[in-house]
């Protein structure tokens, strides 16, 4: 599998918090800078009476204070003034008129009275001085209101006159004040009221006489009311609600005329402006901090789940599979304007959440779909709608990459992912149908026929954008996925051709070991298909000298009976190096190969040194007899080679029955655990307990007793014979 020469540098790179912390903030910037232009204030050149050459829309919601305040006084204005009525004012006034009548009736009876007693002493009052009676004995309103050629008439008129003018008076006065009068209506009222005296009954002295009294009585009734009409222009003032703009509101459609007013909506909403403002992008940084310390979290989540299987290659993997994601939304936000109805639904965003789901774990798939529907959702707001968020195609973009992180299950073969995309085109149709009906417009029938036809090709490009580019991260970063674990688990790869036509007995032996890894591994949550394939391969490096290894000497020949013990060693040491190198040579995924060199970690080739301690009779160092290691860094690379020890001398015994392949298992266990061979890997006791179970349980069904049939028996008895 060819990778690029800076692949091999990033996997010898130490990732240290500096360095990490320096992808992160790759990754913010992007982020950044892609969502950057959803926050930045639109402005737009408009002439002031010219066409509107597109609809403009507000890209705020703000109160148009000037618009509100032109409202407020209009208010104002209109609001009534209010006026009290008072219904008794009419009877008042007809009893102030009565007063002045009886003054008069008084003043005269006095003076006709001094003239009947008309002495030296006593003399009748003048004229003048019967006016000046009358004033001083009328209130000070009417006294000094009436004329004194109106008391003058009133007095020298005969007592009968005067009680007719007085009934015409009183009722002249209260006929015109059941009406409600203003101080506007207040001349015409009296003029009507004075014109209506009959001149038959009346002389004209008299008549203005009573014209005076008339101007005197009638008075307003219906007068204006200063608090009340307060209160009303308060409430009026009150009930104006706020003039707004609202986010997405058309200010001016294409093909209309630029008017003032929409040259103000314009200022208001900042169109117009060219100040900078730099609130926006304050928050815009804010926001991405919070995503990128997601996006953290995440990958020391992932960090501890993995420990030593965790490469400096695997953040640069997910960084780019992000930011490849993000470069995707923001291509396909500029779909709108090939006014294709629903051409946006077509983005393929459920590739990336099924790779990494695939390359790294569910839950990071699915906090990665978050992200990229937060993102999505800024950066389509700022492109296609005048609102900051596109809440609609952030739930799209939302529902359908959390398809992608949760429909594919099991191995990621191409079946399986080709099935995943069905589903995820399903969901997509599901959530535009949804979306659609939601906004309560009509459906017309081809365009939502469009919508559901983008949407369904957007499930089967998700898919298809998958299957494509695993190669492209398998060579490029020497990712092992699944897809590329179950190639190189097909029997004519032609390494496994290799070890099958030129040691078939390390061949039956490799499959062997591969059924007892994969299910230990999947007993204790590791994965259990890298074990298989790994053990396929572990022992590659004997086909170099197939013969010096006894389960492919079929002749009952052993080459190791006429060499040296330190030349066994040798060669018996030397075949998982040799593997490592013919599979670096095939350019086999990392993992493989290390499992091939570590499958027996530093043990001690037991047999070779006692039998070179008994050939020269003295005591060597055990450190000559032991694989130069590096022992087991991996729970996988520790269940193959307790597997390989085991499946090996379970096959050595006579007669393997459950119970000496139990106490074998558990000897072999014990012997690896008290040598540290499993120092360096991340498996608890716990999980070695299952992973002796586990294999206890295969292998006592691998080499379970059989009936021995009547002919087998027979056959047996002539051979003795």
């Amino acid at each position: 599998m060819k990778r690029l020469p800076f692949v091999s540098i990033i996997e010898r790179f130490r990732l240290t918090p500096f360095s990490a912390w320096m992808i992160y903030l790759l990754l913010g910037v992007v982020m950044y800078l892609l969502m950057i232009n959803s926050v930045t204030p639109k402005k737009i050149d408009v002439t002031l009476h010219e066409i509107a050459k597109n609809d403009i829309q507000s890209p705020v919601e703000v109160v148009d204070q000037q618009a509100t305040e032109a409202q407020r006084q209009e208010a104002l204005a209109s609001a009534p003034s209010s006026y009290v009525y008072n219904k008794n004012e009419a009877l008042i006034q007809v009893e102030k008129a009565g007063d002045i009548f009886d003054v008069i009736s008084e003043i005269k009876k006095k003076a006709k009275n001094s003239s009947e007693k008309n002495t030296g002493d006593h003399k009748p009052p003048s004229l003048d001085g019967q006016v000046k009676a009358v004033k001083d004995k009328l209130a000070k309103p009417a006294g000094n209101d009436l004329s004194n050629n109106t008391i003058e008439s009133l007095l020298t008129t005969s007592e009968r006159e005067l009680t007719i003018a007085q009934d015409i008076t009183s009722t002249a006065i209260y006929e015109a004040m059941s009406n409600k009068i203003k101080w506007s209506d207040l001349e015409r009222v009296q003029n009507k009221a004075s014109a209506s005296l009959p001149s038959s009954v009346l002389n004209d002295e008299l008549r203005h006489a009573l014209t005076d009294v008339l101007h005197y009585a009638i008075v307003p009734n219906y007068v204006f009311d200063a608090d009340a009409t307060k209160r009303n222009k308060e409430e009026a003032a009150k009930s104006v609600d706020n003039v707004v703009i609202h986010q997405g509101e058309v200010i001016v459609k294409k093909g209309e005329l630029v008017t003032r007013d929409v040259m103000h909506k314009l200022k208001v909403v900042g169109l117009l402006d060219d100040h900078f403002n730099i609130i926006p992008f304050i928050g815009l940084a804010v926001m991405v901090a919070f995503l990128t310390t997601l996006i953290v979290f995440e990958c020391r989540h992932l960090k501890e789940k993995k420990g030593k299987k965790f490469r400096p290659v695997d953040l640069w993997v997910y960084s780019v599979i992000f930011i490849f994601m993000l470069l995707l939304i923001k291509l396909d936000s500029y779909l709108i304007y090939t006014h294709i109805t629903g051409m946006i639904y077509v983005i393929p965003l459920a590739s990336g959440t099924l790779l990494i789901r695939m390359f790294f774990t569910e839950r990071m798939a699915i906090v990665t779909s978050i992200i990229l529907s937060l993102s999505g959702s800024l950066i389509f707001g700022g492109e296609n709608t005048a609102a900051v968020f596109d809440v609609q195609m952030g739930l799209y973009l939302l529902l359908t990459s959390l398809a992608g992180a949760l429909v594919l299950r099991g191995n990621e073969t191409r079946p399986r992912i080709l099935r995943a995309g069905v589903i995820i085109a399903g969901v997509n149709v599901l959530t535009v149908l949804c979306l659609l009906m939601l906004q309560n417009s009509p459906f017309h029938v081809a365009e939502t026929g469009l919508n559901i036809g983008l949407a369904l090709l957007s499930g089967f490009l998700s898919a298809v954008l998958t299957i494509g580019l695993v190669p492209f991260f398998e060579a490029t970063f020497g990712i092992l996925s699944t897809m590329k674990l179950i190639e190189l688990s097909n029997p004519n790869h032609p390494l496994l051709r290799k070890v099958l036509i030129d040691a078939p007995g390390t061949y039956h032996h490799s499959v062997m070991v591969a059924n007892l890894a994969e299910r230990a591994c999947e007993v204790i949550g590791a994965n259990g298909l890298l074990a298989r394939v790994a053990a396929y391969y572990h022992d590659i490096g004997k086909t170099k000298r197939p013969h010096f290894f006894i389960e492919n000497q079929f002749n009952h020949v052993n080459p190791h009976d006429k060499i040296s013990p330190q030349l066994s060693r040798t060669i018996i040491i030397s075949h998982p190096y040799d593997g490592a190198d013919m599979l670096r040579e095939h350019r086999m995924p990392k993992e493989i190969i290390d499992i091939a060199e570590q499958h027996h970690g530093t043990s001690l080739l037991k047999y070779f040194y006692i039998k070179a301690q008994e050939a020269t009779k003295q005591d060597i160092p055990e450190s000559e007899f032991r694989y130069p290691g590096p022992k087991v860094q991996t729970k996988e690379a520790a269940v193959v080679e307790l597997a390989d020890s085991i499946e090996a001398a379970v096959r050595s015994m006579a007669k393997p029955t459950p119970v000496k392949i139990e106490s074998l298992v558990q000897k072999i266990f014990n012997e690896k655990l008290e040598d540290g061979q499993f120092d360096e890997c991340n498996l608890t006791l716990n999980e070695l307990k299952l992973v002796r179970e586990s294999i206890f349980e295969t292998i006592k069904g691998m080499f379970h007793s059989r009936i021995e049939y009547p002919d087998e028996v027979n056959r047996k008895k002539v051979t003795n014979e």
